[in-house]
C-alpha cells in the first residue's frame, strides 16, 4: 500500500478536490445507508396488523442504549401509522425513499466530478516527472539502457498504472466508508449477528489477499515480458536494412513470436486470477449469508434470543447483502492495484537512476569564451573499458584543433567531455581558467555548438529543426542561417519550403541535405566553441564539397575542435592531435606531421594513395 500512496502523492496539487470528493462520498454513503435502513420500518408497517394497538416500550428512553432507541422509534412509527393509516404512511415512505436515493445519486456524481481531475492529474504529473527525470540523466545511462525497455516503461507501465488509478481511486475511498457505515448500521440492528459476521469475514479477506499477492508477481512478470517484446520490435525496425540484407526475417519473426507467446501466457494467467477474485468473493459471501440465515433462524425460531421483529432480520440480510458489494468491489480494486503496483515498481527503477552529471551547489557563471580551453591529464573509462590515459592539450580562442586517429582511439569521448556529457575519471578541463565541473551546465552548453556525423534531425518542419531550442526566432534569421549553410536553395524546392515536415530523423532528405540543416542549426545558435564530429564522413564527394563549404563558413572566427576521418578537411588546422589507444602520440600542423613519418603519415598515405 505504501507504493500506492507514493503514486497518489503525484496528485498533491489536486488534494483539495480529493477532500471535496471524500465529503461528497461521505454524504453519498450516509444517504445510501439511510435508504437501506428505511426498509426496516417499511417492513414493520407491512407486518403491523391493522387495528392492533402498539405495545408501549417496557423501558424508559435512554440515549446510550441502542435497544431503547429502536423500541421507542418503532412505537412512535406504529402510533403514527395507526393514526394516519398504513396507505398514507407508505406514501410518506416512498417520498422519503425517492428523496434519499436522489440525493445519494447527486452526491455520487459530485464525487466523481471532483475525483476525475485528481486521477488524471496524478498521471499527468507522473508522466511529467518521469520524462523530466529521464531527460536529466547523462549519456552513460542511455548507452547501457535498451531503448525498447525505456519505451515500455514510459508508455506501457504508465498505462497500467493509469488503469489502476483511474479505475480504483474512487473505489478505494468510497468502499471503506461504505463498509464502515454499513457495519455500524448492522451493529445497531443486532450486535450478536454482526459479531458472528465479523468472525466469518476474515476467511474472505485471506483468499482475496492470496489472489492479490499472486497478481503482483504475475503483473511484474507481465511487464518484463512486454518490455522484451517492445525491445525486439524496436531493434527490428531500427535495423530493418540489416535484417533485409542478411535475409533474417524468419529469425526475427521467430524471436518476436517467442516473446509474444511468453507475454500471452503471462497475461492469460493474470486475467484468470483477476477474474477469479469476483467469483471467489461471491462464493464466500453467499456462504456467509447462508450461515447467517442458519444462525439467526435458529435464534428466532427456537430460542427467541434475537427478538420478535422479523423485519429487523430481513433488514439485516438486505443491508448485509449491500455490504458484500463494496467488499467485492474493493477486492477487485485491490487486484487491479496490484497490477499497477508491479508496473510502478518498474517505473521506480527508472526513477531511482541518478544523474551522473551533477551541478555543484553554488556554480560559477560562465559568460562567453575569451582565452582557452585546457585539458589537463585527462583519464576516462567506460565500465570495464579504459579509454583515455593522461591526455593534455589546449585550444586557444579562434584556433582550429583537429583530432585524428583510428577507431576506438578516444576522439569522440574526448569531445563529449567538453559539454559534460561525461565527467573525466581523472584530470580536469578548464575554460578560461574555470574547471567546467564548477560552472553552470546551462552556461557551459550555451557556448558550444555540435555538428555530428549522423546529422540528427526531428520529425518536424525544416524551420523547427533549424530553430531547435529557439522557437521564437524570426523566419528571416532562419533563412539567413540556411543560406550560410548552403541549404536555402534545396529548402525552397521542398513542397512547403521551410514548413515542410522532413520525417523521422530527416528521412525525407539526403545525407548532405541533413548535414546542411544541422550546420544551419549550429550557425543560428552562434556558438563560441564549435565541435565537429566527423561531419562529412558519410557523404559522397558532391555533398561533401557543399557541406565543407558550409562548415568553412560556420568555423570562421570561431574556436573549433574537429574530429576528422577525411584528412583533406583538416589540412589548414592550427594543430592536429593524433590519438592512439587513448593517448596523444603526435601533434603539430599538417606538414610537420608528414615529416615525422608516424601514424599520421601512414593514415595520410592510405587515403591519398588509394
Amino acid at each position: 500500500m505504501r507504493t500506492y500512496l507514493r503514486v497518489l502523492a503525484y496528485g498533491k496539487p489536486y488534494f483539495w478536490m480529493g477532500g471535496l470528493a471524500i465529503g461528497a462520498l461521505f454524504l453519498y454513503t450516509l444517504f445510501n445507508t439511510f435508504s437501506l435502513l428505511s426498509a426496516i420500518p417499511f417492513l414493520e408497517i407491512l407486518f403491523f396488523q391493522q387495528g392492533a394497538v402498539p405495545a408501549p416500550p417496557e423501558t424508559s428512553f435512554s440515549w446510550l442504549d441502542a435497544g431503547s432507541w429502536k423500541d421507542h422509534a418503532y412505537y412512535q412509527l406504529l402510533m403514527v401509522t395507526q393514526e394516519i393509516g398504513p396507505i398514507q404512511m407508505l406514501w410518506y415512505f416512498c417520498g422519503i425513499l425517492f428523496l434519499t436515493i436522489t440525493l445519494k445519486s447527486i452526491f455520487r456524481y459530485t464525487a466523481a466530478w471532483f475525483i476525475s481531475p485528481l486521477e488524471q492529474g496524478i498521471m499527468e504529473n507522473m508522466r511529467n516527472h518521469l520524462f523530466s527525470h529521464t531527460s536529466s540523466l547523462g549519456l552513460s545511462f542511455y548507452t547501457k539502457k535498451r531503448k525498447g525497455d525505456m519505451i515500455s516503461t514510459m508508455v506501457s507501465d504508465v498505462q497500467v498504472v493509469q488503469e489502476a488509478i483511474t479505475g480504483t481511486a474512487q473505489s478505494v475511498i468510497r468502499e471503506p466508508i461504505m463498509m464502515v457505515f454499513l457495519l455500524i448500521t448492522l451493529i445497531f440492528i443486532s450486535w450478536q449477528l454482526t459479531l458472528f459476521v465479523l468472525f466469518l469475514l476474515p476467511a474472505t479477506g485471506y483468499f482475496i489477499n492470496r489472489i492479490s499477492r499472486s497478481l503482483r508477481k504475475r503483473g511484474r512478470r507481465g511487464q518484463d515480458t512486454l518490455s522484451r517484446l517492445v525491445s525486439t520490435l524496436d531493434e527490428f525496425i531500427s535495423g530493418i536494412r540489416i535484417v533485409k540484407a542478411f535475409q533474417s526475417e524468419n529469425y526475427e519473426q521467430a524471436k518476436y513470436q517467442q516473446h509474444n507467446r511468453d507475454y500471452t501466457r503471462t497475461m492469460v494467467g493474470i486475467r484468470r486470477r483477476v477474474d477469479s477474485a469476483s467469483p471467489v468473493s461471491e462464493i464466500l459471501s453467499i456462504g456467509v449469508i447462508c450461515l447467517i440465515i442458519l444462525y439467526a433462524g435458529h435464534l428466532i425460531l427456537e430460542e427467541g434470543a434475537y427478538g420478535p421483529r422479523k423485519a429487523e432480520f430481513i433488514g439485516f440480510l438486505v443491508i448485509f447483502s449491500q455490504l458484500l458489494s463494496p467488499i467485492k468491489t474493493f477486492s477487485n480494486s485491490l487486484a487491479r492495484i496490484q497490477k499497477g503496483i508491479a508496473a510502478y515498481q518498474r517505473i521506480e527503477l527508472l526513477l531511482d537512476e541518478k544523474p551522473h552529471i551533477q551541478e555543484v551547489e553554488k556554480p560559477l557563471s560562465l559568460e562567453g569564451f575569451h582565452e582557452e580551453i585546457r585539458f589537463e591529464d585527462i583519464h576516462f573509462s567506460y565500465p570495464n573499458h579504459p579509454v583515455l590515459h593522461g591526455v593534455s592539450f589546449s585550444v586557444k580562442k579562434g584556433q582550429t584543433v583537429a583530432l585524428v586517429g583510428p577507431s576506438g582511439a578516444g576522439k569522440s569521448t574526448l569531445v563529449d567531455l567538453i559539454p559534460r556529457f561525461y565527467d573525466p575519471a581523472g584530470g580536469s578541463i578548464l575554460i578560461d581558467g574555470k574547471d567546467i565541473r564548477q560552472v553552470k551546465i546551462a552556461d557551459l552548453r550555451a557556448l558550444i555548438g555540435n555538428v555530428t556525423q549522423e546529422g540528427i534531425l526531428f520529425h518536424d518542419t525544416v524551420f523547427a529543426n533549424i530553430a531547435y531550442g529557439q522557437p521564437e526566432t524570426a523566419l528571416e534569421k532562419v533563412m539567413e542561417a540556411a543560406k550560410m549553410a548552403h541549404a536555402h536553395e534545396f529548402i525552397q524546392e521542398l513542397p512547403e519550403g521551410y514548413q515542410t515536415v522532413i520525417g523521422e530523423r530527416g528521412t525525407a532528405l539526403s545525407g548532405g541535405q541533413r548535414q546542411r540543416l544541422s550546420i544551419a542549426r549550429a550557425i543560428l545558435r552562434d556558438p563560441d566553441v564549435l565541435i565537429l564530429d566527423e561531419a562529412t564522413s558519410n557523404l559522397d564527394t558532391a555533398s561533401e564539397r557543399l557541406v565543407q563549404d558550409a562548415l568553412t563558413a560556420l568555423m570562421e572566427d570561431r574556436t573549433s575542435i574537429v574530429i576528422a576521418h577525411r584528412l583533406s578537411t583538416i589540412l589548414q588546422a592550427d594543430e592536429i592531435l593524433v590519438l592512439e589507444a587513448g593517448k596523444i602520440i603526435e601533434r603539430g600542423r599538417h606538414q610537420d606531421l608528414l615529416l615525422q613519418n608516424g601514424l599520421y603519415r601512414t593514415l595520410f598515405d592510405m587515403q591519398f594513395q588509394s
